[in-house]
């Protein structure tokens, strides 16, 4: 989907991050709306465009058309070519995803080698990335060959087969664990989390790779002290050898994506959690592990 440099939130030192497309969770805060579905999709930014119509006349399967709400992409006809964005004379339209193999993205990595430093590395996020995890192992294998710091930023809902293989040529699985409730759980991301309980307990008694937990603050969902004291009595529990918890503070800059994808959000209204709320519950999780910490941008 993207490629992130220079990035110093998903992991450690400053890192460039692979967002992969396709999720089999669906959380109703996520924070990347367009990696949610495995398929290409269209930014269109109606601010940008003249209505000029050039984009119909490239677009060869006829999947686009213009309504009073703007430009419709219809993604039964899409071919994804890409030749609506490429044609476009104001880049109001915009592909997310593209084919690449794993050489060529190895190759790309690799040119950022000299700005990782001694913490630095690659970063393998999404979406949800262990669901290309063959395509993963290949390329974690050329980055361990060459040296370079490799984590993996992941929610968990996959079968063991799929994560033992990679486990060897990581160095940092970054975890989701957002409920301990199966029923919440079921009620904010659309899936039960049996599997990732059971995925976070085998990660957290490993003595490698390092493990952190993630837990995004989510206003009206995750950010109750009742579900941060539940998380961190699992992690006291089930994760003994956990190096790292970090707290997400909610984040409202992804409006601007959900309109550009044409969606509804449901937090489109939500605001800035305040410092003194994200640090009441990073207290409460510091009682259970005590090096917790909250990240993000807050209100006062």
């Amino acid at each position: 989907m993207d490629i992130q440099r220079l990035s110093t939130e998903d992991g450690p030192g400053i890192r460039t991050t692979v967002f992969f497309k396709g999720c089999n969770l669906a959380c109703k805060w996520c924070h990347n709306p367009e990696s949610i579905s495995s398929r290409f999709e269209r930014y269109w930014a109606e601010e940008k465009c003249i209505f000029c119509k050039t984009c119909l006349e490239a677009c060869a399967a006829g999947a686009l058309s213009f309504s009073e709400n703007g430009l419709i992409f219809d993604l039964e006809k899409c071919l994804n070519c890409g030749r609506c964005g490429e044609a476009c004379p104001t880049l109001a339209i915009e592909t997310k995803g593209r084919l690449i193999t794993e050489t060529e993205l190895y190759r790309e990595l690799l040119k950022d080698k000299a700005y990782f430093g001694a913490n630095g590395g690659v970063t393998l996020s999404g979406g949800e990335p262990m669901l290309q995890s063959d395509f993963l192992l290949l390329l974690l294998k050329l980055l361990k060959a060459s040296g370079v710091h490799t984590a993996l930023d992941t929610a968990g809902l996959y079968g063991e087969e799929r994560l033992a293989p990679v486990l060897p040529y990581l160095d940092l699985v970054l975890f989701d664990l957002k409920f301990i409730d199966a029923a919440e759980h079921k009620k904010w991301a659309a899936a039960d989390n049996a599997q990732i309980l059971k995925n976070a307990r085998m990660l957290g008694a490993l003595d490698y790779p390092k493990v952190w937990v993630r837990t995004p603050l989510i206003p009206g969902a995750t950010a109750t002290p009742e579900n941060i004291a539940a998380i961190g009595a699992f992690i006291k529990e089930s994760m003994p050898n956990l190096e790292r918890w970090e707290l997400p503070a909610f984040n409202n800059l992804s409006r601007r994506k959900y309109t550009l994808l044409g969606r509804e959000w449901e937090f489109k209204s939500t605001e800035l959690m305040k410092r003194k709320e994200l640090d009441a519950l990073a207290g409460v999780a510091k009682a259970y592990f005590p090096a917790a910490v909250w990240t993000g941008r807050a209100t006062d």
